[in-house]
């Protein structure tokens, strides 16, 4: 029996070869556009993605809970992740920051 998955994704399509410093800039502004700041920047598994670079987003320092996202530029990828412990309002939010990074992956 499979083992059920703790999170889901939601993946932003890419055209190839986007530069990890515009990545940079998009994801800032999708965020502020989607009402969040990013809280966290750093990388995700190494080994699994390397290079990557991984995103906290939160709506306020005192709320509890976040969504991650993930931009791989080996394979030009960019997702977020959601757990489904997670508060409502990340479920609620995370389709409106896909949403804002897709509109501005639109200006690339």
């Amino acid at each position: 029996m499979a083992r059920e998955k703790k999170s889901y994704d939601l993946h932003v399509p890419l055209p190839e070869g986007v530069a990890r410093a515009e990545m940079m800039k998009l994801v800032e502004r999708a965020a502020r556009n989607a009402g969040l700041y990013i809280s966290h920047i750093g990388s995700y598994s190494r080994k699994k993605y390397p290079n990557s670079v991984h995103w906290h987003f939160k709506r306020d320092k005192q709320e509890n809970g976040l969504i991650d996202a993930t931009f791989w530029d080996v394979k030009s990828l960019l997702w977020l992740m959601i757990r489904h412990s997670e508060p409502e309002w990340v479920h609620a939010t995370a389709p409106i920051l896909r949403e804002a990074m897709a509109v501005e992956v639109g200006k690339l």
